[in-house]
């Protein structure tokens, strides 16, 4: 059964991989879908690591300062992406539809993963979505990652995964 986050989440990730498209196909290039998908990625890393430390200084809620260092990285991520894009003016011509779906692919995914994760901040461990996280499915894939981990667990074992144990950091 699909809760309400679930639903939300399933928005997001599908509503902006087709912005992206969309913009990749307007921009003239996939670089531009590839830039601002590496600039949320860092963004999202940046928010959660700086979050903790941040929080305890300024004496605010960890998920007020999560959700404001995530908003604030991004809009610079997104004026550095642009400025890259016209840089490069990166482009593969006849897939840049394709690449452009796939980056906003991952700029969506993690834009979702960073909603939920500020949700569940801001309800506590017990809230409803954590409480309910084993039961949606879409929620708790963009949130944990779990196809992403199966598939490299599936390559380690394969050994056609770089050299390095993601469990010692």
């Amino acid at each position: 059964m699909m809760h309400w986050y679930d639903w939300m989440t399933l928005v997001i990730v599908v509503g902006g991989a087709i912005v992206q498209t969309v913009r990749g196909s307007k921009a003239g290039g996939m670089g531009l879908p590839l830039f601002e998908a590496g600039g949320v990625v860092v963004a999202a890393v940046g928010a959660t690591a700086f979050t903790h430390g941040l929080a305890d200084l300024i004496h605010v809620s960890e998920s007020v300062v999560l959700l404001a260092l995530f908003l604030a990285l991004s809009v610079l991520a997104l004026i550095v992406a642009r400025w890259l894009f016209t840089l490069t003016a990166l482009s593969f011509e006849s897939l840049d539809g394709l690449f452009s779906f796939l980056f906003g692919l991952v700029l969506a995914w993690t834009v979702a993963h960073m909603v939920l994760r500020i949700l569940i901040m801001s309800q506590g461990g017990n809230g409803e979505i954590a409480a309910q996280m084993a039961n949606s499915p879409v929620a708790r894939e963009v949130y944990q990652f779990r196809t992403w981990n199966a598939l490299i667990q599936l390559l380690f074992k394969a050994r056609l995964a770089p050299e390095f144990d993601p469990d010692q950091g």
